[in-house]
């Protein structure tokens, strides 16, 4: 996402674009209540901080249009929401911005202001702050959000339930960063043409995905990774979510071996 935004004046310009935006909707009374209660200061800064945690869609994710998924009695009406979501084209268009990058970033900033939304209405506290964050959290998070997690030998959080596909999870705090990693297994280590050919068809499915190989007399896989900084800390619904859509992501490994040279965590 940094490099599309680069591509149109950075930063300057992506902040004038959430600026102009909230500023448009607020003045507009039929959708002024979309951010009834949300402080520019907090949107503003959580488009900054957490666009890291919003993982690239294929295209086909991107001809559909956002949806809401703050809490329903914060929700705004289809007709308004969509009048949001014109008032943000638009807006966007004016920069002269190639039409095929606007969805990326109308997708970007409404997950965002989602997500802004919802910390109005929060009851409990949903950021992990980073001198809170250790593989106890890790797992201890995902537990409670309907996914089941459990530390393995090397340190690493596997979450084995609750996700399409079963994904590792990295944490290295010396650089504060977490890393959400699929790997997929080779049956036979030798088979490693055959896995290379998967992972060139999964890659065509989601080409935003770096899929990569390991191969060892003993053990070859598939694997791919997201890189994640948590030294703002981690907001919880937005790493669950990016770790739904990773899973899913990966999971087109699968979808792609109809000869079963990879072994399927999930059967």
């Amino acid at each position: 996402m940094l490099t599309l935004i680069n591509k149109y004046g950075g930063e300057k310009t992506f902040k004038k674009w959430v600026t102009q935006f909230y500023e448009e909707v607020t003045a507009q009374r039929a959708m002024r209540h979309y951010f009834f209660n949300v402080p520019f200061e907090s949107l503003l800064n959580n488009q900054i901080e957490y666009g890291q945690f919003i993982l690239k869609k294929t295209e086909r994710g991107y001809r559909e249009p956002p949806m809401q998924w703050a809490p329903n009695d914060i929700r705004v009406s289809p007709n308004v929401f969509d009048e949001v979501l014109i008032t943000l084209e638009n807006l966007i268009l004016k920069d002269k911005v190639v039409r095929e990058d606007i969805p990326v970033f109308i997708w970007h900033i409404m997950d965002l202001c989602e997500e802004t939304r919802c910390q109005t209405v929060d009851t409990k506290i949903m950021i992990l702050k980073a001198v809170e964050i250790n593989q106890e959290t890790i797992k201890e998070m995902y537990d409670k959000n309907k996914a089941d997690a459990r530390i393995e030998k090397n340190g690493e959080v596997f979450v084995t339930k609750g996700l399409t596909y079963p994904i590792w999870n990295t944490l290295k705090t010396v650089d504060k960063t977490i890393t959400l990693v699929g790997r997929a297994f080779a049956n036979d280590p030798g088979r490693v043409k055959d896995m290379n050919d998967i992972k060139e068809k999964a890659a065509l499915k989601v080409p935003f995905m770096k899929f990569k190989s390991y191969e060892s007399e003993k053990v070859s896989f598939i694997y791919a990774e997201q890189k994640l900084s948590y030294a703002s800390g981690i907001p919880v619904r937005l790493i669950l979510k990016c770790a739904r859509e990773f899973s899913t992501a990966f999971n087109e490994v699968l979808a792609a071996d109809k000869d079963q040279v990879l072994k399927n965590l999930i059967r």
